[in-house]
């Protein structure tokens, strides 16, 4: 396994992580994901990849044939061809945003944590299921797959 992270000094605002010959993992993940119908993903997963501009948790680009999107922290760009000319639209995150209605505003992990709270307590389904995560997990180890043996992997084949 190629290790790029390692050594001391890990520029870490919380600390040194304490690498070792013990450490098994890397700082980022690549792969391409073709689906059924022939779309392509790129999985771009990172920790701790060295960046100009640090990309934020939870971030996600979409690029699409018709549109894309760029996801982050309390903000989305939509970029699309309208009138042979590139544009972008942004919509407002605020909350409110109806007439006599200042709406509701929590931090995701608040919201994560509210949702959580209700599907225990109300039984209802979390954001992700089980079932969900776990076709996650099928992909990552298949990427892993991939790249120790050179192969595609297929899934329902």
């Amino acid at each position: 396994m190629y290790k790029k992270v390692e050594g001391a000094d890990q520029g870490n605002p919380w600390g040194g992580w304490g690498p070792d010959e013990n450490t098994t993992l890397e700082d980022a993940a690549f792969g391409f994901i073709v689906m059924e119908n022939g779309a392509t993903i790129t999985l771009d997963a990172t920790w701790a990849l060295n960046t100009d501009k640090p990309i934020p948790e939870g971030s996600c680009d979409l690029c699409g044939s018709k549109a894309g999107a760029s996801i982050r922290p309390n903000s989305v760009v939509i970029n699309k061809v309208e009138f042979d000319r590139q544009e972008e639209i942004i919509p407002s995150m605020a909350a409110g945003g109806v007439a006599f209605y200042d709406g509701v505003s929590a931090t995701p992990p608040i919201t994560e944590q509210l949702r959580w709270l209700d599907a225990i307590e109300n039984d209802t389904d979390p954001v992700v299921l089980p079932e969900q995560a776990c076709v996650v997990s099928e992909i990552l180890e298949a990427i892993y797959t991939s790249a120790k043996t050179g192969e595609p992997v297929y899934f329902n084949r």
